[in-house]
């Protein structure tokens, strides 16, 4: 008898470390680090990202960090940025501070091409803001138009440094409008924050480029921002993982060369 395997059965095969990466997360086993090494977690780009900021930020004697996601929707990655914040506090000492920010109206209109509306449309992503307010026990959601929401959160201050951000908004536009949130004194940022872009990877008839979507804003953002401030992509580090995983292309990081402590060495002894 011939027993047909579905794709994620066919992988499994094939691939051994997406079983070890499926048996770890189903009931987390090994340390924190050895979980990592597998991806074994709910969006590992959320763990690698807030972990490497939280190491950072304990390299340069931080007591605490603060870890944004763009997009909110249904509260999904906050409750996995909820989890990670705990264990990573547990296992290193160091707070982390979450903040949603999202119109909870879904996506707005789109301006034009740039903004993608083959791929996107009006009220994709809606929000039930009390079912996720009760998801959400300690992150902070932050509603209205990124527009206006981001420009006051960075006068207000009062938050620890920015050590992780995931950029989850879809459109051109609404991208553009919290890249503001690199607008702010070198005291509300590592020096290096690693910028997680959701948008960018290419599939299912979906081809991004430089000319639309997040990969614009980010070309935008580094033609018209200070010299000293860039968002550019993390060569090498793909390689530097265990596993051969796609989502690390996403990962790019916002370099800001003239803070105070860009210069600060965390090498080893």
């Amino acid at each position: 008898m011939i027993i047909p395997l579905s794709a994620k059965m066919a992988k499994a095969i094939l691939e051994p470390e997406t079983l070890m990466r499926a048996f770890l997360k189903k009931f987390s086993l090994g340390s924190f680090e050895f979980r990592l090494a597998f991806d074994a977690f709910d969006r590992p780009w959320y763990a690698h990202g807030m972990y490497e900021a939280a190491m950072l930020g304990l390299k340069l004697g931080l007591p605490a960090i603060s870890v944004i996601e763009f997009g909110v929707a249904h509260g999904d990655g906050l409750a996995v940025m909820e989890d990670l914040a705990r264990e990573i506090r547990k296992k290193i000492g160091l707070r982390i501070e979450l903040f949603g920010f999202d119109s909870g109206e879904g996506l707005p209109t789109h301006r034009d091409y740039r903004d993608l509306p083959c791929v996107w449309r009006r009220g994709l992503y809606k929000m039930d803001v009390a079912t996720v307010r009760r998801r959400l026990p300690t992150a902070r959601l932050i509603l209205g138009d990124v527009g206006e929401t981001v420009p006051k959160f960075i006068q207000a201050a009062g938050f620890p440094p920015i050590g992780f951000i995931s950029f989850d908004l879809d459109y051109y536009t609404s991208t553009m409008a919290a890249f503001r949130i690199f607008q702010g004194p070198d005291s509300q940022y590592l020096p290096r924050v690693l910028s997680y872009f959701d948008d960018i990877m290419s599939g299912d008839q979906q081809y991004y480029c430089e000319d639309v979507g997040e990969l614009l804003a980010i070309r935008e953002f580094n033609e018209t921002a200070t010299r000293n401030h860039r968002i550019r992509p993390i060569h090498g580090w793909k390689r530097s993982l265990l596993l051969r995983t796609e989502w690390a292309d996403a990962m790019w990081a916002y370099h800001r060369f003239d803070h105070s402590r860009y210069d600060d060495y965390i090498g080893g002894s």
